[in-house]
């Protein structure tokens, strides 16, 4: 497996932590800051704060025991991942596709999901 195979997987596993947790303040900060969100609701969810509302009224609807199953990651440049995984929750199952970007600066080299895509 790919490295970068490797630290998306792992982030996926932190993803997964933080949610089950309810820990959305820190699940929101894996997102970058401008960050989008585009569920099969119709509507796009920009920037942290509409993202954790999203995440927020997820739980509240009874979501939870999220699993992520991380598929393929292709490298797209040297600051962008592309992945294409399945995830499976409580009450539904389905794909998911994720542009992720790599941040850095004060000290940071760190990949977030910029465009995070779901049915």
């Amino acid at each position: 497996m790919s490295t970068s195979f490797n630290i998306i997987d792992a982030a996926n596993r932190r993803f997964e932590e933080l949610f089950n947790a309810g820990k959305l303040d820190e699940l929101v900060g894996l997102y970058t800051l401008e960050g989008k969100l585009l569920p099969p609701d119709k509507n796009k969810y920009e920037g942290r704060e509409q993202i954790k509302k999203f995440w927020q009224a997820a739980q509240d609807a009874g979501i939870n025991n999220l699993h992520l199953t991380t598929g393929t990651v292709l490298e797209a440049g040297n600051d962008r991942l592309i992945e294409t995984s399945s995830y499976q929750h409580s009450l539904d199952k389905g794909n998911y596709q994720v542009i992720w970007k790599r941040t850095t600066g004060e000290g940071k080299n760190e990949w977030q999901l910029d465009i995070d895509i779901f049915n």
